[in-house]
C-alpha cells in the first residue's frame, strides 16, 4: 500500500493542467459534432449541384433570349469589319458586312436604339390625311421609305394609314440581306402594291413612274440620313421627287447640335447639345459609318419648310445618365411667302389687315423668287432678326412699289392672311416668337392650369358686340374662350410672355376644332384622358404648331392622372388635396361641393373646413414664403405689398372665402372653387365653353377663328398695334406687379391703342389702386366695378380673390 506523497505544485503545472484540460474537452466536443458537420456538407453539396442543373436548365431554355443580344453586341460592337469573302470598298459591302449576321434580329434589337420611328410615320401619316382633306382629292398616294431596311416602318404604317390605300410604296434600301427580311414580311401580309428596290438612294428608277420628279406624295427616311455619304446629293434628289404641293417629308435620326443657338420657332427646346454630348457620339458612331454632324439637320430644313420638330434623349441605356440626342422631324416643300397686301383705304384707317381675304388680292413678294442656293429657311432665323420683313412692327409692305407684285393664282386662296405686324403665323391662331430669348426661357411650364377670374362679370361689364377688337391675357385660355362662345367678337388678341400658357390655349384650339366633345370633356373636365397621346399625334398635330406640339409631346402624361394638379397652380391644388385628407375632412369638403343649400355650405366651412385648414398662424406661414407665393398661387412681391400696404395676409385671405361661402353653390355655380378641392369640373359646375352646348356653338360657328396668340410682352404687341385699333381690353390683375415706370409705359401704350369710347377692365388686390391715377392721367375716365368691404361678408364675383375691379373708358 502505497503512501501518497505530496508535491509542490508549481503555477506553470497548474497551466499546462488547465490547458490540457481544454484540448482535451475541445477535441471531445469536435468529434461529437464531425458528423453533424459531414452531414451539413453533404446537405450543401446536395443544394450547390441543384442549383447548378437549375441554371443549366433555364440556360438552355432561355438560349434564344441570351443568343439575339449576344448576336447584336457581337455584330455592333466587336466584329471587325472587312474579314474573309468581305468586300467593304463600297458602301453596300460595308452595309452588308454589317447586317448580314444580324438581320433576322435586326427589329428585335433596334427597339429601344431607334427611338422615335412610330411617332414619326403616325405624324406623317396625319399630315398626309389633312393634306388630302384639304386639297378635296381621293388620290391614292405613293410612298417612297428610303432607307427601309427590314420594312418594320411600312408594317407600322398599316396601323396609322392602311397600306392598301396607298397607290405603291416604294422601299429603297443597299443592302440585300435587310432587303430579304422585307420580301418576306410584304409577302406575308399580301401587299402587292409595295415593291423593294435594293439600289442606292440616288436611284431614280421606280417602277411604274417614268418621270419620278414630283410624283410622291410621302418621303420617309428613318434613321438612314445620317448613313448617307452623300446626304446633300440625297436631300436634293429628295426635294425633287416630293410632290409640290401636298408632299410630306418625315425624318427620324440621330443628331448632334453646333456651339449656336438655334434660331426661328421649330425645334429650338432641348435641341442644344452640350459639349461632351456633341463630340462623344459624333466619334462614336463614326466607327460604324454613321455621321452625325450637325450640317445633315441644317441642310434638311434649308432646303424644306419644318412643320414639326421634336428633340429627344434616348436614354435606354443608363437611364439619365447616358443620353443620346435623336430628332422626330416633319417637313414639306418651300412655296413662295403669301401674303395679304391693305388697301389704301385700310392703310388710311388704320385698320389690321386680319380679316378674310379675297382669291383676286392674295399677292407676294418678288423677291421671294430667289434662287434657291440663295433663300433662306422661312420659318427661323429672318424671324428674330430685329427689323427684319416679319419682325414685330415692320413696315413691309409693298403699297408703293407695284413692280414687285405680282397676282397669284386662286390655287393659294386657302391661305390664312398674315398680318406682318406682328410676325408670321406658325398655326392657324398662333403668331411666331423667339423661344431663346431668357424671358421665354425662364418658364419650363404654365404657372396657371385654370383661369382665376369670373367670366360673368367681365361679360357684363363689357357688352361684347360682333366688331369689338379685345385684348386680353391668355393665362389659361378660360376666359379668351369664354368671350368667343358669349361674345362672338371679330378678333380677340390673347398674350402672354409665358410660352407654355399659349401652347395650353392652343391644345384647347385645336381640340375644339378636332376632337368630340367627350374627348375634350375628358381632357380638360374630367381632367384625365388615357388617350391623350393618340389624340396629340393622330388628330391635333396637324392644326398645332411645332412648338406648341413639341410641348406637349414631351408632357404627353400630362392627362393619364390629373391635369389640374399640373403646372405651378398645381402644386397649391395638391397641397391642399393632402391638407383635407390628413385632416379627415373628405366628407365635410364633399358635402359642400354637392349641397342644395347656401347655408349647409356656408356652416360646414365656418365649424368644420375653416377652423382645421386655416388656422391664422398657418395662413401667416404660407402667405411669408415668396417663392410659395409665386410658384404656387402667382401672386409677385409687388402686389402682396399692395395687400399688405392696406391691411394684413391673413384678413384678406379670411376676406375672401368667407364671402364665397355664402354667395352660391359650389354644386352648380361657384365652378372654379369646386374645381380647387375636387380638381376636376362637374357637368353642372364648369366654364361655358365646357359644356356640350358652349363647345358646340365654338365648333359650329367657327368663333374660335378670332383668336390671335401672341408669346411677347404687352407692351411689345400693344406697339404693333394702330391708334385706336382696340375696343375693348381686359388686363387681369398683373398692373399690381409692375413698378411706377413700366406701368406707366404700357398705360400709355394702351391709351393710344384704345379707341376713343373703347373700355379697359382689370382687378387688383389693391381696394384702390395706385395706377387707377395713371389711367386717368392718360385720358380715361375710372369707375369701380366692384370693391370689397374688409369684413363684409360680401363678394364682388364668384372668384373674389381680388379687392377690386375697375373699369376705364377712352375719353
Amino acid at each position: 500500500m502505497h503512501t501518497p506523497v505530496n508535491l509542490p505544485i508549481s503555477g506553470s503545472a497548474v497551466a499546462l493542467m488547465v490547458a490540457s484540460t481544454s484540448v482535451a474537452l475541445y477535441l471531445l466536443n469536435t468529434t461529437e459534432n464531425f458528423k453533424k458537420a459531414q452531414e451539413m456538407m453533404v446537405t450543401s453539396q446536395l443544394a450547390f449541384l441543384g442549383a447548378v442543373a437549375a441554371f443549366v436548365l433555364l440556360l438552355i431554355a432561355s438560349v434564344d433570349q441570351i443568343k439575339t443580344p449576344l448576336k447584336f453586341i457581337y455584330s455592333c460592337f466587336l466584329k471587325p469589319l472587312g474579314g474573309k469573302n468581305e468586300d467593304v470598298s463600297t458602301a453596300q459591302g460595308r452595309l452588308e458586312a454589317f447586317y448580314k449576321d444580324q438581320a433576322e434580329i435586326f427589329d428585335v434589337t433596334r427597339s429601344g436604339l431607334l427611338r422615335g420611328r412610330s411617332s414619326m410615320l403616325a405624324l406623317v401619316a396625319a399630315e398626309l390625311k389633312e393634306k388630302m382633306r384639304a386639297s378635296g382629292s381621293d388620290r391614292a398616294p405613293v410612298w417612297i421609305d428610303l432607307g427601309g431596311g427590314t420594312g418594320w416602318n411600312i408594317e407600322q404604317m398599316n396601323a396609322h394609314f392602311p397600306i392598301s390605300k396607298f397607290e405603291r410604296v416604294y422601299l429603297v434600301d443597299l443592302c440585300p440581306s435587310l432587303c430579304r427580311i422585307a420580301r418576306e414580311r410584304f409577302q406575308k401580309f399580301g401587299w402587292s402594291n409595295v415593291v423593294v428596290l435594293c439600289e442606292d438612294a440616288l436611284s431614280s428608277n421606280f417602277p411604274g413612274i417614268d418621270n419620278p420628279k414630283g410624283k410622291f406624295d410621302v418621303i420617309t427616311m428613318s434613321y438612314s440620313l445620317s448613313m448617307m455619304d452623300t446626304y446633300y446629293a440625297v436631300v436634293d434628289h429628295v426635294h425633287d421627287l416630293l410632290e409640290p404641293e401636298r408632299g410630306i417629308l418625315g425624318v427620324s435620326d440621330f443628331y448632334t447640335s453646333t456651339n449656336v443657338s438655334k434660331t426661328g420657332t421649330h425645334g429650338v427646346e432641348d435641341y442644344q447639345c452640350n459639349w461632351f454630348t456633341r463630340n462623344f457620339w459624333q466619334i462614336w458612331f463614326a466607327f460604324d459609318h454613321v455621321h452625325l454632324h450637325a450640317s445633315r439637320r441644317e441642310y434638311l430644313e434649308y432646303r424644306f419648310n419644318v412643320k414639326k420638330a421634336v428633340n429627344g434623349r434616348n436614354n435606354f441605356l443608363v437611364p439619365y445618365v447616358v443620353q443620346i440626342p435623336y430628332y422626330i422631324w416633319i417637313g414639306e416643300r418651300k412655296t413662295p411667302s403669301v401674303q395679304a397686301v391693305p388697301s389704301r383705304a385700310q392703310v388710311s384707317a388704320a385698320t389690321p389687315v386680319l380679316a378674310p381675304i379675297q382669291d383676286d388680292e392674295l399677292l407676294f413678294d418678288m423677291t421671294d423668287l430667289r434662287p434657291r442656293s440663295m433663300s433662306t429657311d422661312s420659318n427661323s432665323s429672318q424671324e428674330s432678326i430685329p427689323g427684319s420683313p416679319t419682325s414685330v412692327g415692320s413696315s413691309r409692305t409693298l403699297i408703293g412699289a407695284p413692280n414687285a407684285l405680282l397676282t397669284v393664282s386662286k390655287a393659294f386662296s386657302q391661305a390664312k392672311p398674315v398680318d406682318t405686324r406682328f410676325g408670321t403665323n406658325i398655326s392657324k391662331w398662333r403668331m411666331s416668337y423667339d423661344p431663346t430669348l431668357p424671358c421665354h426661357t425662364q418658364f419650363r411650364s404654365y404657372i396657371y392650369a385654370f383661369t382665376w377670374e369670373d367670366p360673368r362679370i367681365d361679360l357684363e361689364v363689357l357688352n361684347l358686340q360682333k366688331d369689338d377688337t379685345m385684348f386680353v391675357i391668355t393665362s389659361a385660355g378660360d376666359n379668351a374662350l369664354e368671350y368667343a362662345l358669349k361674345g362672338q367678337p371679330k378678333r380677340i388678341h390673347c398674350v402672354d410672355m409665358n410660352p407654355c400658357q399659349n401652347h395650353l390655349l392652343e391644345l384647347k384650339l385645336a381640340s375644339i376644332e378636332r376632337l368630340s366633345h367627350a374627348d375634350f370633356w375628358q381632357m380638360f373636365g374630367a381632367g384625365q384622358h388615357s388617350e391623350f397621346r393618340r389624340l396629340l399625334i393622330d388628330q391635333l398635330s396637324p392644326a398645332m404648331s411645332s412648338a406648341s406640339f413639341q410641348f406637349w409631346y414631351k408632357n404627353r402624361n400630362t392627362f393619364d392622372n390629373n391635369f389640374y394638379e399640373t403646372g405651378y397652380s398645381g402644386l397649391a391644388l395638391r397641397l391642399l388635396k393632402w391638407l383635407v385628407r390628413v385632416k379627415g375632412l373628405d366628407k365635410a369638403v364633399e358635402e359642400i361641393t354637392t349641397t342644395d343649400q347656401v347655408q349647409v355650405q356656408e356652416h360646414l366651412w365656418e365649424t368644420v373646413v375653416k377652423p382645421s385648414t386655416m388656422p391664422k398662424w398657418f395662413v401667416q406661414w404660407v402667405l411669408s414664403h415668396p417663392a410659395f407665393l409665386w410658384n404656387a398661387l402667382g401672386v409677385p412681391i409687388n402686389q402682396m405689398k399692395l395687400i399688405l400696404d392696406e391691411g394684413n395676409a391673413v384678413g384678406y385671405i379670411y376676406d375672401t372665402l368667407d364671402s364665397i361661402m355664402n354667395r352660391s353653390l359650389f354644386k352648380n355655380d361657384q365652378y372654379f372653387y369646386n374645381l380647387v378641392v375636387n380638381r376636376k369640373y362637374t357637368p353642372l359646375s364648369c366654364p361655358s365653353y365646357l359644356s356640350e352646348e358652349g363647345f358646340k356653338t365654338l365648333k359650329e360657328q367657327r368663333a374660335t377663328d378670332a383668336m390671335v396668340l401672341h408669346t411677347k410682352s404687352i407692351i411689345e404687341v400693344l406697339r404693333g398695334m394702330a391708334d385706336g385699333e382696340l375696343t375693348k381690353a381686359v388686363l387681369m390683375d398683373h398692373m399690381d406687379w409692375f413698378d411706377p415706370a413700366d406701368a406707366e409705359a404700357e398705360i400709355q401704350e394702351v391709351a393710344r391703342a384704345v379707341r376713343r369710347g373703347g373700355m379697359v377692365l382689370w382687378r387688383s388686390a389693391g381696394r384702390k389702386p395706385w395706377y387707377n391715377a395713371l389711367f386717368e392721367k392718360h385720358g380715361f375716365e375710372v369707375e369701380a366695378v366692384g370693391v370689397r368691404v374688409p369684413g363684409s361678408g360680401v363678394s364682388i364675383d364668384r372668384v373674389n380673390m381680388y379687392a377690386s375691379c375697375y373699369k376705364a373708358i377712352r375719353k
